[in-house]
């Protein structure tokens, strides 16, 4: 059932590539310290970098899409693309690595909510204008039949603090920023057995311009993605979007990482961003909630496997960190959502997926061998996952997920 040999050699592959890889970043970091201190830092200019098609995963934003602004001596600026070549390591690859080295330094499992204590609660609870039943610690905005409000003590099992940094935040944005956060953490409870203290804080905060994202952010490379979740402070930092939907997609990607380092820990990065991916296709409905499987075919297509997918899935799951986010990610990223999406489709993939987190949770310091895990219990083992997650990219379905 499992390819032992595959995996040695997928494994002993993925430690020359880290050699190399972690070469690359020591060179990319030192040219880059030296353009600091020799040209000052990096203007912080808008960095155009349009919205990709559908079923494409953007965060952070393709670096193929990205331009940079520099400054010459002997004339204006000008823009410099990043990374048209997908095989060279880009800018944005350094940041990433150096933004995943520094969340090395936080907590394994962050437990934040042991320490909260009990207070008497308001809970809001009123029939909206379609006829669906709401429960939450937030007054309704607009038509509301029914409003009672109901003082509870205790604590929420999570609460999220939404504001604007420079832009006035409309009521039903930090409402849905809450309803939100609640269902993905519900689904993680129910769906999957993650289990933690109530009380959870989260803040969100949305950003309107580049120059005050990538300040708040506190990398000037990273100007060009759409949202971060720093461990250091529980804080979800959202780049603005025209299109309203887009702010919540961002939001409830870095949500579930959010969840993931207070509830489980070092989750391997294929499975965490896999999750963040999927999440941020739920429909939140009262309390109820889906994901609507109906991604352009096209786009997951080019992420498709050759076979039976086995040595592509293996791969994928020992990238961890900097070998995940490196130049190709954005094929990983898809990759990564098939798997999940695969794995909640049905109830023994529910149960293998919970079985990961629950031993990552056991031992969160370190990201735990999530392929054996799903080679015992997944039915059919790791060939046959391989196998679904193959055929899944092949031939995407066109389903919804209800929870």
């Amino acid at each position: 059932m499992w390819k032992s040999q595959s995996l040695a050699d997928a494994s002993r592959g993925i430690a020359l590539m880290r050699t190399w890889l972690l070469l690359i970043l020591l060179l990319g970091c030192g040219v880059l310290l030296w353009q600091w201190h020799g040209t000052g830092p990096i203007p912080l200019e808008r960095i155009e970098a349009p919205r990709a098609a559908t079923g494409q995963i953007e965060r952070p934003v393709p670096p193929e899409a990205m331009r940079v602004p520099t400054v010459s001596a002997e004339g204006p600026e000008v823009e410099v693309p990043i990374g048209a070549d997908s095989d060279e390591t880009s800018l944005m690859d350094v940041a990433l690595a150096a933004m995943h080295a520094a969340q090395l330094d936080q907590p394994c499992l962050a437990g934040t909510a042991s320490k909260a204590e009990a207070r008497k609660v308001a809970i809001h609870r009123w029939v909206d204008e379609s006829g669906i039943l709401h429960f939450s610690d937030q007054a309704p905005v607009g038509k509301a039949v029914g409003h009672r409000q109901i003082e509870v003590e205790g604590l929420p099992p999570i609460v999220v603090n939404a504001s604007g940094y420079d832009v006035n935040l409309p009521d039903f944005l930090a409402q849905r920023a809450v309803a939100d956060a609640q269902a993905i953490e519900r689904i993680l409870r129910g769906s999957l057995g993650v289990d933690g203290d109530p009380g959870l804080v989260l803040n969100v905060e949305f950003i309107a311009s580049a120059q005050s994202y990538a300040q708040r952010v506190g990398n000037p490379l990273m100007i060009g993605s759409e949202g971060t979740y720093s461990m250091a402070d529980r804080t979800i930092h959202v780049r603005l979007q025209d299109q309203k939907e887009a702010n919540f997609e961002i939001l409830r990607h870095e949500i579930t990482h959010a969840l993931i380092h207070e509830r489980i820990g070092s989750l391997p990065t294929a499975l965490n961003e896999g999750m963040a991916g999927y999440f941020e296709r739920l429909e939140v409905s009262g309390l109820g909630a889906r994901v609507e499987i109906h991604e352009s075919t096209a786009s997951l297509r080019s992420a498709a496997v050759g076979g039976d997918g086995h040595e592509e899935l293996v791969d994928l799951l020992a990238r961890d960190g900097m070998l995940f986010y490196a130049a190709g990610r954005e094929q990983r990223y898809l990759r990564a959502y098939a798997l999940i999406a695969v794995l909640m489709g049905n109830p023994d993939g529910r149960q293998a997926l919970g079985a990961v987190l629950s031993a990552q949770r056991s031992a969160p310091c370190r990201p735990i061998a999530s392929e054996r895990l799903l080679d015992e219990h997944y039915p059919g083992g790791l060939v046959k996952l391989a196998r679904d997650w193959a055929g899944w990219l092949r031939d995407p379905p066109r389903t919804v997920q209800a929870y």
